[in-house]
Parts: structure tokens; sequence; C-alpha cells
């Protein structure tokens, strides 16, 4: 067994947290991000194909025509060069760190100043993405935004009927079956010690579906409103309205959060106490493979970027804006 200080990094919950995205902006993202740093040996293949599945799921909501999907194509491929060249390399370092991390014992510092790292890095990715998707959104015909908002509130009326009728010993149940999945991911099958520490944990959680889908229901209904009347300035309303929404969340439903986000940092933390050597192994081995492919990926998109400037005339080293200051519709208005 290996003895730690803390949760692995991330676990925590910050009482200050930055605005997130909305529901549908977040599984776009974690189209671009998730599925690449969760698939270990296929995360090249998977990232490479980012875009057909940012595609269908952007498909569930809206219909674009031939020219808008060309367009969204072109500002995601940017996006994707630009993730590539200038976000993946900071990655690989966190992966590297974190397996030293494992080595030193996951000491309690360290491991919070990663978790404070991980959310840097996805503030980093979430304010482009959410220019990507505004310049989307100003392609849209009337009809289509009618279309969007219609498919959002219909997803919503689905997760409310799904999620509000389960009791609460189903509720946990799917919690732990959550962290089950996600432990056995990276570690192999659980002990019946490590099985018996998610149960108490999960026990000790605070029910939160209410008051997120209460919530996601208020955001939708305030974006629906700026999306149909179509202001000139309405990329900049859902600017300000996302950029609101964590401070508008309900005292209780914050409590819950932070509550939660503790339990998950003391319950990681006991299991990776709890790990035998062969977890051990095959965590080691997972982290390795996944900072290899990111390394890879991460050195495809660098040297795409060295063509670049040299097609462009610009030498290898020197100051440049990145691939997304290049495409103005990613940051019109931005600040």
């Amino acid at each position: 067994m290996h003895t730690v200080d803390a949760a692995p990094a991330g676990a925590r919950q910050r009482s200050c947290r930055p605005a997130r995205l909305p529901s549908v902006a977040r599984a776009l993202l974690c189209c671009g991000v998730l599925l690449a740093v969760t698939a270990c040996s296929a995360t090249q293949f998977i990232y490479n194909r980012v875009d057909i599945l940012v595609r269908w799921y952007l498909d569930d909501y809206v219909s674009l025509d031939r020219d808008q999907r060309a367009r969204f194509d072109q500002r995601l491929e940017v996006f994707l060069e630009w993730h590539r060249s200038e976000e993946l390399p900071s990655y690989v370092t966190l992966l590297d760190e974190s397996l030293a991390i494992l080595d030193d014992g996951v000491p309690l510092q360290a491991a919070r100043e990663m978790s404070d790292r991980i959310e840097e890095a996805a503030i980093r990715f979430q304010d482009p993405f959410l220019e990507l998707l505004l310049a989307t959104g100003e392609d849209l015909r009337p009809e289509q935004r009618a279309e969007f908002v219609e498919n959002l509130l219909a997803k919503q009326e689905e997760f409310e009927s799904d999620r509000l009728a389960r009791t609460d010993r189903e509720y946990r149940d799917d919690l732990e079956a959550r962290f089950d999945k996600q432990l056995k991911r990276y570690m192999g099958s659980l002990t019946s010690e490590q099985t018996t520490r998610i149960q108490q944990g999960v026990s000790q959680m605070t029910r939160l579906d209410r008051f997120w889908l209460e919530d996601r229901r208020v955001w939708i209904e305030a974006l629906a409103d700026i999306l149909i009347a179509a202001d000139p300035d309405w990329p900049d309303q859902v600017r300000r309205l996302i950029a609101g929404r964590e401070e508008a969340l309900l005292p209780a439903y914050r409590q819950g959060i932070d509550h939660n986000g503790e339990v998950i940092l003391q319950l990681s933390r006991d299991v990776l106490i709890a790990r035998t050597d062969k977890q051990d192994r095959k965590l080691r081995g997972k982290l390795t493979a996944l900072r290899d492919d990111l390394a890879a990926l991460a050195e495809k998109g660098s040297e795409q970027r060295v063509e670049q400037g040299a097609e462009q005339g610009v030498k290898p080293g020197t100051d440049q804006t990145g691939p997304l200051d290049a495409t103005q519709t990613l940051y019109s208005g931005r600040q």
C-alpha cells in the first residue's frame, strides 16, 4: 500500500471559481479535452477526430447549412491548432509533475498547487472556446436560433424528467458507479476496502441535481431571451451572462458544491492510500502513456506552426500572435 497526504490534483473545489461555460459549451469542450485525455493509448486517434465529435454534438442542437458548417470547421481547426501548439505542452508538464508528486507521496501543498494549475488551464481553454461558439452563433439565421433554443429547452425537460425522478438511493448509486468507473479506468479493479470507502464518501455528499437543474433552467431562459431578441450587442450580453453566473448561484448550491468538493478530496485521498502495488503500476502506466501521447500531439502542433510561419515568412522563435489571434471572428469584442 502507498501513503499519500492528499487527493489527486483537481479533486478540491475552491470557494472562488471562474465563470463557468453553459452546459452545452462545456459538453462540446469535453469533446475537445476530456475525450483527448481519458483514452490513453487511443488519445492521438481521438484527438485527431475531435472536429467530428464536436460537429456530432452540435448537430443535436442546431442544423447548419453547408456554408455555415464550412465556416465552423475553419474556426474549429484554428482553435485546435492553437490548442495543440499552446496548451498540450502545458498538459505534458502537468503529467510529468503528477508522476513526480506520486514519487513524493502526494504532499498536500503540491496537490493543492496542481489543482490550481489545472483550473487555470481550464480557464485558458474555455474563453477562446466561448468565442468560437459566439462566432458560430453570429452565423445563425433567426429560425436556427429558435431551433437551438427549442432543443435546449427540450434537453432541459429531459434532464428534469430523468434525474429528478431518481430516489435518493438511486442518486447515490449513480455517483458510486461513476467513481467506480473512473477509478477502475486508471487503477484497475478496486479492493473491498476501497469500494466501502467510496460508499461512505458518497453517503456524505449533498444531493445537488435539483440545484443544478434550477440553475440551468434560469440560465437557458435568460440565454433564450438574448438569442431571440438578437440585439446588435447580443454576444456581449452572453459574455456578461456567463461572467455573472457564479455570483448568481444560490448560497445553498454554492455551499453544497464546496462541501462535496471536500468530500471528494478526502475520498480520493483514502482510495489512493489504500492502493495496491498492482494498482500503483497501472496508474503510473496510464499516466505515462497519456503523457507520451500528448507530447506527440504537441510536437505535431509545433511542427505545423513552424511550417505555417515559414509559409508566411515568419522566422522560428520570433514573437508572433497565436493562431486564434489571427482569426478576428474568434476575438471580436473580447476584453
